[in-house]
């Protein structure tokens, strides 16, 4: 490992060569290494071409050096050539040059920024936001009731691509993202006291373009928990200041299409 400078005077890390031992290369694309196997074939030829070797073992010898100084060149200058990219399996490149994933990367933090505010507009509209009085469905020992309460917290940074409400999914689903401190004495199924619960975001906010859902549709999303219902909304519903930040969407865009 070696150390260069930038153009704002900060130490950088990068690689030196093993051949001619300069920063910034290494030894399978040096400049250098490529001129001298050129020269040393060039050599070998003009020495097996005058054929005055005193026995068969210096002949082969230089046979030899000829067959592997021109394999490592046509390694060289071949270097990447054959190489497909993992992600569209075309040749030429690889996955992080790879112009296909990066317009997918692209789609898919459009889509989420989109999804972003398309959402918090409709939270905004009912109120759904820390503070909101809401009733939630806590399931006791004996059966499942309406319990009041209200949003201790929502993690809004759970919001990725994998979490945007699609109408063509066999059970379209709602981002689970609302944390409800549950007001009143419950006692779940284990004997132990429910002092809060997560909840999914109401179906009429998570849909947020208001796309027609069929029957069967509607009931397997609400076969689940049973959904959370408002009471009274808060006045402002307030996002993390990264909240569409570039960088924080992109990471997870790059997140979601690579782990496709």
């Amino acid at each position: 490992m070696a150390y260069i400078t930038d153009e704002n005077g900060e130490y950088k890390r990068t690689v030196r060569c093993g051949h001619c031992w300069q920063k910034g290369h290494n030894k399978g694309s040096c400049p250098e290494r490529k001129k001298d196997l050129a020269d040393r074939i060039k050599k070998v030829k003009v020495q097996i071409k005058a054929d005055s070797y005193e026995n068969d073992w210096s002949r082969r010898s230089d046979q030899q050096r000829l067959e592997s100084y021109t394999e490592q060149l046509d390694k060289m200058l071949n270097k990447g050539k054959n190489r497909k990219c993992s992600y569209c399996q075309e040749g030429g490149h690889n996955r992080k040059t790879c112009t296909v994933r990066k317009g997918a990367i692209a789609n898919a933090a459009s889509e989420l920024t989109t999804w972003r505010e398309k959402l918090h507009s409709k939270m905004q509209d009912v109120g759904l936001g820390v503070g909101a009085i809401v009733r939630t469905g806590v399931r006791t020992q004996d059966d499942t009731v309406f319990a009041l309460g209200f949003v201790e917290s929502i993690y809004w940074n759970n919001l990725d691509n994998d979490s945007i409400f699609c109408k063509e999914d066999w059970r379209p689903s709602c981002p689970n993202i609302i944390k409800i401190r549950v007001l009143g004495d419950y006692t779940n199924r284990w004997n132990e006291k429910v002092t809060s619960q997560n909840n999914t975001v109401p179906l009429r906010v998570a849909n947020v373009d208001g796309e027609f859902l069929d029957e069967d549709k509607l009931k397997r999303i609400q076969s689940g928990y049973p959904a959370l219902v408002m009471v009274s909304g808060v006045d402002e519903v307030v996002t993390p200041k990264n909240f569409l930040d570039p960088d924080v969407i992109n990471k997870l865009a790059t997140a979601h299409v690579d782990n496709s």
